[in-house]
């Protein structure tokens, strides 16, 4: 083996030096203050900078699944205005005209007539149920519960879709801190390949080690490469999510502080968690609202057993042009017969009150043709093939069913909680020993620097030492999102805060 000389190993020591600050500078840059780096480049673009709450609301708003859920509840609340006015009087009107030619009966003075003839006809109607066994009343109830269920069911679909958005999130800035170490680590193993090919070229080190140096930075190249596409692949997934264009904005970093402590919740035993959250869970209560439903449902199917009494009453009039009044009498002389006088018929007469009419007013015919009728209506059912029974049993399979599926929504959430706290613990765990890994390859990187600039080591050794470095890195990037992701899980089902505070970032 070749070893430099002092005069050159000097500067050298100052390269690496160099390199080494530059190194660390930038990884606290990737780690640390991924913040500034984002505001400088939306500020170069002149895009927004979004945070994951931010980027969750918009997912909200353009998810066709959510609007889908939000025009179920407003269908519900559609459905329940008539269900209430099943129980208010139904009232109705009614209006007809009709000419009519040749012999026809004039329907307000039941005359014969063979002439023509206009009538018309018009009246006010009404009906309400007095009772039903309280079959309405009970559907009505029914129907404000299915609102219920509808409103509970949008809120777990924004939940779904809320927790989709946050991956995501997390899924890009994890993307782009990778693409940042591999550009890093582009820029050391360039300046090593340059470093290789003074050495080489005062003969300090074989024409080999160069060959391998820049098939190093042919890996690091390729890995920049790859990492710029996940980037750009997990930035283009959220922006699809967000339903927005690509450019737009940029993506504010999480909290450092929130990777350095372990997150409270994981302390939290799962049961308690369970406990704490179930009765605010979404899909836990619109199964319990669609529980409450079905029975309601059993109540309005036996009700149909019930008998029923219902009122229903009309006021009506008519008019016919033919239709006339009597305005005053008139005496009249007229012969009623003869009396016979020796042979002669002698007339004879009497006087009679001859009525005066005239053609009647709309007005009048109005007012004086008026009908008016109230009834009560007794509906006892004695047998209907079985009808009643039949829907009785199958209101009940219902509520059975949604009694188990109650159940299974609470099962599922607790197996969840449970699956959740096991998997943010242990992803915990593996971010704190990737922590430790990558400190251990740090220094092993550290050390391989110096001693690759020395001349100690040769490039086959270096390389080793390199990736298994940044393969420490990888893990500690991979570790760390995915800790914060299954913690803000296990704080979402704890606190459930889209539900009660607006915001998943709270």
């Amino acid at each position: 083996m070749v070893f430099a000389t002092p005069n050159e190993i000097t500067p050298k020591i100052k390269d690496f030096r160099f390199m080494k600050a530059q190194r660390l500078f930038l990884l606290l840059a990737s780690f640390l203050g991924a913040n500034f780096a984002i505001l400088a480049q939306s500020t170069a673009f002149n895009a927004e900078v979004w945070t994951l709450n931010d980027c969750v609301e918009k997912a909200l708003e353009y998810n066709y699944t959510v609007r889908q859920a939000a025009n179920n509840v407003w269908a519900s609340k559609s459905d329940a205005l008539p269900a209430l006015g099943a129980m208010l009087p139904q009232v109705s009107g009614s209006a007809g005209n009709a000419w009519n030619s040749g012999l026809t009966i004039d329907p307000v003075t039941n005359e014969v007539r063979f002439n023509n003839l206009a009538t018309a006809n018009g009246g006010l109607g009404f009906g309400m149920t007095l009772f039903d066994g309280f079959a309405s009343f009970n559907a009505w109830r029914q129907a404000k519960v299915n609102i219920l269920a509808a409103q509970y069911q949008l809120d777990n679909t924004r939940n779904t879709v809320a927790l989709n958005a946050a991956s995501q999130y997390l899924a890009v800035l994890l993307a782009m801190e990778a693409e940042k170490v591999a550009g890093e680590q582009l820029k050391v193993s360039q300046s090593m390949q340059r470093r290789a090919e003074q050495l080489v070229a005062a003969g300090a080190t074989p024409a080999n080690e160069l060959y391998q140096m820049e098939a190093q930075l042919a890996r690091d190249e390729q890995r920049l490469l790859t990492a710029s596409n996940q980037s750009k692949l997990a930035y283009l997934a959220l922006s699809q999510t967000m339903g927005v264009h690509q450019g737009n904005y940029a993506l504010a970093d999480m909290k450092d502080s929130e990777f350095n402590e372990r997150p409270m919740v994981i302390s939290i035993r799962p049961e308690a968690i369970f406990t704490s959250a179930v009765e605010k869970q979404p899909g836990v209560l619109a199964a319990q609202a669609r529980m409450e439903g079905a029975m309601l449902g059993i109540k309005v199917a036996q009700a149909r057993r019930m008998p029923r009494l219902t009122v229903n009453g009309q006021l009506g009039t008519s008019y016919s042009n033919l239709a006339r009044e009597i305005t005053g009498y008139a005496s009249a002389v007229v012969p009623v017969g003869y009396w016979d006088n020796a042979g002669t018929q002698v007339p004879v007469y009497a006087e009679y009150q001859v009525p005066v009419t005239q053609s009647m007013t709309l007005q009048d015919q109005v007012y004086q043709n008026q009908r008016r009728y109230v009834g009560l209506n007794l509906t006892i059912p004695l047998f209907n093939g079985f009808q009643v029974q039949n829907g009785i049993t199958r209101s009940r399979v219902n509520a059975l069913n949604a009694e188990l599926q109650y159940q299974q929504e609470r099962d599922n959430f607790e197996q969840s909680v449970a699956r959740s706290h096991a998997d943010a613990t242990a992803s915990w765990l593996q971010y704190e020993a990737a922590t430790k890994s990558l400190a251990a390859a740090q220094k092993a990187m550290d050390d391989a620097n110096v001693r690759r600039t020395e001349g100690m080591m040769t490039i086959y050794d270096y390389n080793s030492v390199q990736n298994t470095y940044l393969s420490a890195v990888s893990d500690v990037l991979r570790a760390k999102y995915d800790a914060q992701f299954k913690a803000y899980i296990l704080k979402f089902y704890f606190q459930n805060p889209l539900v009660k505070y607006g915001s998943p970032n709270e």
